[in-house]
């Protein structure tokens, strides 16, 4: 069970990381397609970079998580 638990938390770990990147490559193309209304809107861009980072970020810290998780806890069965 333990084994199947870590691997479903490192697959979450990975999804949070690419989707945080995703995030970040996405932005300029999707507020170039908005046309004027968005492509000036500082405040807007700012707060998804700021998610993909926090999603990247999050990804990345659960992933190194698992793994110390996985290689320093001894397997007592």
């Amino acid at each position: 069970m333990n084994k199947k638990k870590n691997f479903i938390q490192i697959t979450w770990g990975i999804v949070l990381a690419i989707t945080g990147i995703l995030v970040i490559v996405q932005v300029p193309e999707k507020f170039n397609q908005m046309g004027d209304i968005a492509s000036n809107n500082i405040f807007a861009r700012a707060c998804f970079y700021g998610l993909g980072i926090f999603l990247f970020i999050g990804g990345i810290k659960k992933l190194i998580h698992e793994f110390k998780n996985e290689y320093l806890v001894e397997d007592n069965t």
